[in-house]
């Protein structure tokens, strides 16, 4: 009886060796969906794909985006961007969306903190369809009890669009169309990239 007990424990035993090592060995073989092992190299910048972001290091700190620089080459970004305009600042983002999230990944640790907040227009002019109205004069339009800002402040404004752009006025930072390669494409002007 001893023996038989024995014999079944080390069956059983075995085959659960065997079963590990066989799901181990199948994990490594579809391990495809990891996205680890993809390097690129575009505009004298190595990315590695990895956890489904293209990751890369400058200065020492590591930048993660969903695009390549040649995957949002085509979207229009207008103005100039530096890092440094944000570091140790507030950063408002209006009409946030998954765009918000791809630049707080690589932005977030530069900044003081991030709040959603609302556009005020002082100038006579409102955004509409992701372009410059004259027909509306001091307008803040906001759902909710959130700060209302203007272009003093650093403002992120995500607004909805047949055509990805991307343009600056004043503190404010207009991405229209898709939010995240409009953010990617923001990112890389900003990082001095594209």
């Amino acid at each position: 009886m001893a023996k038989k007990k024995k014999r079944n424990q080390i069956l059983v035993g075995g085959v659960l060796i065997v079963l590990m090592v066989v799901s181990t060995l199948g994990y490594s073989l579809m391990d495809g969906g990891n996205d680890t092992g993809d390097n690129v190299s575009e505009f004298g910048i190595d990315f590695v794909r990895d956890g489904g972001f293209w990751k890369t290091v400058i200065g020492g700190v590591t930048f993660g985006f969903q695009y390549l620089p040649s995957e949002v080459e085509n979207i229009s970004v207008n103005g100039s961007y530096d890092f440094g305009d944000y570091n140790g600042k507030v950063l408002y983002f209006v009409n946030e969306n998954e765009g918000a999230s791809e630049i707080l990944s690589n932005l977030g640790r530069y900044v003081l903190r991030y709040q959603e907040s609302c556009l005020r227009q002082d100038s006579g002019r409102s955004l509409v369809a992701g372009r410059w109205s004259e027909d509306m004069d001091n307008v803040t339009v906001c759902e909710g009890d959130l700060p209302s800002k203007n272009c003093d402040d650093n403002l992120i404004i995500f607004g909805t669009g047949n055509e990805t752009v991307v343009w600056k006025n004043e503190s404010c930072v207009y991405i229209v169309g898709d939010g995240v390669r409009g953010a990617d494409a923001f990112l890389y002007k900003a990082l001095k990239i594209t």
